[in-house]
């Protein structure tokens, strides 16, 4: 079997980490491994946000020729692309004439923040669109063939989410690592208030670390945090926040796997997908600060560690029982039908 995988190959990145899984779980395949990511970073940033905001400029056409330059003629069994929001209509045709299976996978929403109008007129070429968005349903259904549309869930990497520390030496701090919203900074600066000690890396945090510069419950790890840097944090800390975005109705995110499968207790909102995945033991569910901040500080008190590392054991075992790894997830794709 002859097969592409095209993405992003960032080390780090979740779609790298999908990668792997695939070349693990095909180890008598011969993979063509094409990195998206590549002609955009090492564009200057004029071009980069053209990209990003656009689909369009320099760095888009310098993308597209490069995966048809790696494609050029090479026949597939199976083509795998994640997050196609570059690929010009042209590219995901040539692809389509290239190989006798078209996959299409995105953790991401694809009809909201981040949509992209190729992605949009090429989804009728595909087998198989798979996609961890509920809500997102419906625009699959308007847009695409009924029965090319497989619903999954996010997942996480065995291989690098996994807890790196003995549970006491982790930190009872709380822990986020992700873009900042208005809502995450709500969330933060009350459970400052309620002097809970925070840890936090991601980009857009300058705004509340000047506001919160001299509160010492405060601790900023920095802009990107990835891979094993990631696990890592989420290991020495005893709760991790798997906050959602409100820029879209997310209703669960990597975090809400690969904070328990690091052995953090999750502390999420309660959605009709989280309520689904873990019960009131497994997590720390919450539908406002003020019962997250009540939460927490009971949690926090002395003599209640066996109680957070019981509550921590049970999140990770639900977790891997549940096959929310990417092996698991990736097997299932592969052997559905209508790509096997």
């Amino acid at each position: 079997m002859r097969a592409a995988y095209i993405g992003t190959l960032t080390p780090g990145s979740t779609s790298r980490m999908r990668a792997e899984c695939l070349r693990s779980l095909t180890p008598d395949w011969i993979w063509e491994w094409v990195d998206t990511d590549a002609a955009v970073i090492g564009s200057p940033r004029m071009w980069q946000s053209a990209a990003y905001r656009l689909k369009a400029g320099p760095a888009v056409s310098s993308l597209n020729e490069l995966v048809l330059a790696q494609i050029r003629s090479s026949t597939f069994d199976l083509v795998w692309v994640d997050k196609a929001v570059f690929l010009w209509p042209d590219t995901i045709a040539r692809l389509r004439a290239a190989t006798k299976r078209l996959v299409h996978f995105t953790p991401d929403a694809a009809f909201h923040t981040g949509s992209s109008r190729f992605f949009e007129r090429t989804l009728g070429l595909y087998d198989l669109l798979v996609t961890t968005k509920t809500f997102e349903r419906t625009e699959y259904a308007q847009r695409a063939r009924r029965d090319s549309v497989l619903l999954t869930t996010q997942g996480y990497d065995a291989g690098v989410h996994y807890p790196r520390t003995d549970d006491d030496l982790r930190r009872k701090e709380v822990v986020f690592v992700g873009l900042a919203e208005r809502n995450r900074e709500e969330c933060i600066e009350s459970l400052l208030d309620r002097g809970i000690r925070v840890r936090i890396a991601g980009i857009g945090w300058n705004a509340l670390l000047r506001r919160r510069r001299d509160d010492d419950n405060l601790t900023f790890e920095g802009a990107g945090l990835f891979g094993d840097e990631y696990a890592d944090l989420l290991s020495r800390s005893w709760i991790g926040l798997g906050l959602l975005s409100k820029r879209f109705p997310e209703l669960h995110t990597t975090r809400t796997f690969e904070i328990p499968a690091c052995g953090a207790v999750l502390a999420t909102e309660r959605t009709s997908d989280t309520i689904g995945f873990f019960s009131e033991d497994d997590v720390i569910f919450f539908a406002d600060y003020a019962e997250l901040g009540d939460r927490i500080t009971r949690l926090f008190a002395p003599g209640m560690e066996e109680t957070l590392s019981a509550m921590a054991a049970r999140g990770r075992l639900r977790a891997a029982q549940d096959g929310r790894d990417y092996m698991s997830i990736l097997n299932g794709v592969l052997a559905d039908p209508r790509i096997a």
